[in-house]
């Protein structure tokens, strides 16, 4: 493989609550969760796929501005005193995954809306990795 496996790749066994969609949180949770920086919310994302805290992850990110664009599978915002993008041309920022940081590049993005992720709740893992 050309990167390590995700922590939802291992085959471990753990408790079928985990794996559930709708696990019962601690409502302290969804508030500590906005109080996060952007890396530990990436990691939530890609660490606790198919759970209830990816989708919390989810959440408070598009919220701080992300999306995620799926055909290159990554997340992009506009980027921090740049110009606004007009159209689908323009500099983003980026989350690179395999340097686990924040980059800017130009990208002409397709502005189809299916494009981007607007149901969390239909991420699968084939759209993340």
């Amino acid at each position: 493989a050309d990167r390590p496996c995700g922590l939802h790749q291992l085959e471990q066994n753990v408790p079928p609550d985990y794996r559930r969609l709708h696990v019962r949180l601690n409502i302290n949770m969804i508030d500590r969760i906005k109080k996060y920086g952007d890396d530990l919310l990436f990691w939530l994302y890609y660490n606790n796929i198919g759970t209830t805290i990816q989708l919390l992850a989810i959440q408070e990110l598009q919220n701080r501005g992300w999306m995620y664009y799926i055909p290159e599978k990554i997340w992009i915002t506009k980027a921090l005193g740049k110009e606004a993008p007009k159209g689908p041309y323009g500099v983003y920022c980026w989350f690179d995954v395999a340097n686990w940081k924040k980059s800017e590049r130009e990208m002409s993005l397709e502005p189809d809306k299916s494009n981007f992720v607007n149901n969390p709740s239909h991420i699968s893992d084939s759209d993340i990795y």
